[in-house]
């Protein structure tokens, strides 16, 4: 039997018991279990922070407009060889959230299943590209010294393990080295092992795991892909900063950018000292999620203020020296790796993503002046096949809205 079906049945076993202190816990942890299984996703993905502890990030002053008249675009791309329809895409990848901003302006905002403007859907790993940013304010105030700096100079706690004197460039571009692997669905692999440690069961801090992995390669020497390197940037911006990742954010990002709504990140513990999920599950609303991709497409700047240096923007958006080879997906022209941002190449323009598991994009194309989000409840964690189709369409959506 699959482990998740087991805690989440085995949890329930333990319900029935008279314990009443452990009930309570017990009762919290089968319920956090069961957010990943199909039947549940839908509705638990924009409520995740019915489930977990979190902290708010909190929104202030003017919120910064959107306008622009929503239409439902008609759009069609060839891939693989047959001619295939956005709206045949957003419904196979169970779509929860569907925005399109061209010019500044929104051309195409959709909700599924019950959602609306006010619904607060989960990141995932989209939030990585959120921890990215604030490494680049911690480096830009000075708080980090240097990227080439060991990360043990600055979380000592990370000695003796894989960590141990890996530059912290090399964690941002996911070439740590560190013993870790990041396979989706199987209760062996280390991503899901984290997730049920820190998140669901909440047995372990993101620092106690990430004190306990090994090394399995030089760092630098190659990309893998590794949450917990993610994880591992959450704790140094809150080492640095003095501060709860949602709070920077929102004093930095949420509040100058002018978003409409607070937002919340999920942490590995209840209480103000919890660390917030840097790899993941921020909840916001889609427009707030464009208002971040917006800030990108600007070089970081919101009006005339400059929120994040564009110096920053250029570097996390390029690639860095290790590329990961998506020259099919554009023939002779490969994506690659940033600072926690996801890099494509269309044609003769480039664009970025930060993405997340189960479906979840913000792609920032400054080639066609566009930002679009999509959250979604697939039924799997992720399909390579189906995200370059995802990233087809987008292109597609830029070259028709371009022409029109």
């Amino acid at each position: 039997m699959n482990r998740r079906l087991l805690l989440v049945f085995s949890l329930a076993a333990i319900l029935a018991a008279p314990a009443v202190a452990r009930a309570v816990d017990s009762a919290a942890i089968a319920k956090r279990a069961a957010i990943l299984l199909p039947q549940n996703r839908v509705q638990a993905f924009r409520n995740m922070d019915a489930f977990f502890p979190y902290h708010v990030i909190k929104r202030g002053g003017p919120v910064a407009e959107l306008p622009g008249m929503s239409q439902k675009l008609e759009v069609s791309y060839k891939f693989k060889g047959k001619r295939r329809t956005l709206d045949d895409l957003l419904a196979r990848t169970r779509t929860q959230g569907f925005l399109v901003i061209k010019d500044g302006k929104i051309v195409d905002e959709r909700y599924f299943n019950g959602a609306n403007d006010k619904t607060k859907f989960t990141s995932w790993s989209v939030a990585k590209s959120f921890t990215s940013t604030l490494v680049g304010l911690a480096l830009a105030d000075g708080k980090i010294k240097s990227l080439d700096d060991p990360i043990t100079e600055y979380l000592p706690e990370l000695k003796g393990s894989g960590y141990d004197g890996v530059p912290i460039n090399d964690i941002l571009e996911m070439s740590s080295g560190v013993k870790f692997s990041e396979e989706y669905g199987i209760d062996s692999s280390d991503v899901m092992i984290m997730w049920d440690k820190t998140m669901t069961e909440q047995s372990q801090t993101f620092a106690e795991y990430a004190s306990s992995l090994g090394r399995s390669e030089k760092p630098g020497s190659k990309f893998v892909y590794r949450s917990v390197d993610t994880a591992v940037l959450a704790m140094l911006v809150k080492r640095v900063t003095g501060k709860p990742l949602a709070q920077m954010l929102s004093e930095r990002i949420w509040q100058p950018l002018g978003m409409e709504q607070d937002a919340t990140w999920l942490t590995d513990r209840p209480g103000s000292n919890a660390l917030e999920a840097g790899d993941c599950c921020i909840n916001a609303t889609l427009r707030d999620y464009a208002r971040f991709g917006l800030l990108f497409l600007h070089d970081g700047k919101a009006g005339d203020r400059q929120l994040v240096p564009a110096a920053w923007v250029t570097a996390a958006t390029n690639p860095q020296s290790r590329q990961v080879g998506w020259g099919h997906l554009f023939p002779g022209d490969p994506g690659a790796y940033g600072d926690q941002w996801w890099l494509i190449y269309p044609g003769a323009g480039h664009a970025y993503s930060a993405e997340g598991v189960f479906f979840q994009f913000i792609y920032v194309c400054p080639k066609y002046n566009m930002v679009i989000v999509k959250t979604s409840a697939y039924d799997d964690f992720w399909d390579d096949q189906l995200g370059i189709e995802q990233l087809v369409a987008f292109d597609a959506i830029g070259q028709v809205l371009t022409k029109h």
